[in-house]
């Protein structure tokens, strides 16, 4: 059995998780971190409190909190000797650059995947093949009301994708006339994103390609948390199996 202890587990990704492992016949529980949260037996609500019988046992840290919290995941993990696996999203490029340099550094696997699951991966991935034939794409993405960070994390690795580093890839249409400040969205790599914060939404992306005469549309949607259980654990198995930094699951499915 591999022993999980999970940072921000009082979240609705953080329970989704805590089921996940719970229903596992592959991993174990060990540890419950929250800042929200009593510390009483395994449950802490700092990393700094977690015992080191606890630390010595560990086998993977599965984090879903926040950029502050990815930071402070990541650090306590790694410097621990310990594979790390997060969702969070939100850090900067020197935070992410620290990380790498640290997982490197100990030789301890790291995995940061902006989403877990599989039908987002695939849907990047046929989004870039499909992009070879496009001069035009829009993206748009949905998530619930509480969502800190927009764009979302996921939205921004689709038009990583489809550009290929190369922001001109896609021709911009800028309205002549603007109403109101920002309606045609956000430029990120060369693409347009629309961003839609709304209860009743877990998580949806709508990429749009178009042409003269058509559009190609690649919609995702996920209508439960459980869809990113699967990944999350794969993720897990994978950084306690390999000492690599991974961005991105489509790294540990092979695409």
């Amino acid at each position: 059995m591999m022993n999980v202890l999970i940072n921000g587990y009082l979240g609705k990704m953080g329970q989704a998780v805590v089921k996940a492992i719970n229903d596992s016949d592959k991993f174990n529980l060990v540890c419950c971190v929250d800042i929200n949260s009593e510390t009483s037996g395994a449950n802490f609500s700092k990393l700094s409190e977690v015992r080191e019988e606890i630390i010595r046992d560990t086998h993977c840290v599965i984090d879903f909190s926040n950029a502050s919290g990815f930071v402070e995941a990541a650090e306590f993990s790694l410097s621990n000797g310990i594979p790390f696996v997060s969702g969070s999203t939100g850090y900067s490029q020197e935070n992410l650059d620290d990380i790498k340099h640290l997982s490197d550094e100990k030789k301890v696997g790291a995995a940061l995947c902006s989403n877990f699951s599989t039908g987002a991966i695939l849907m990047s991935h046929i989004g870039s093949i499909a992009a070879k034939f496009y001069e035009y794409a829009e993206l748009i993405e949905s998530h619930h009301e509480n969502k800190a960070d927009a764009p979302s994390g996921t939205s921004i690795s689709i038009a990583d994708s489809i550009s290929k580093g190369n922001p001109d890839r896609f021709k911009k249409v800028d309205s002549k006339i603007n109403k109101i400040s920002n309606t045609r969205g956000g430029h990120g790599a060369g693409v347009n994103i629309h961003s839609v914060r709304l209860p009743g939404v877990i998580a949806k992306h709508e990429l749009i390609f178009g042409a003269k005469g058509e559009n190609l549309t690649i919609i995702h949607n996920s209508s439960d948390r459980e869809s990113f259980m699967p990944g999350v654990l794969l993720a897990a198995e994978y950084v306690i199996k390999n000492n690599d930094f991974i961005m991105g699951l489509e790294n540990i499915l092979g695409l």
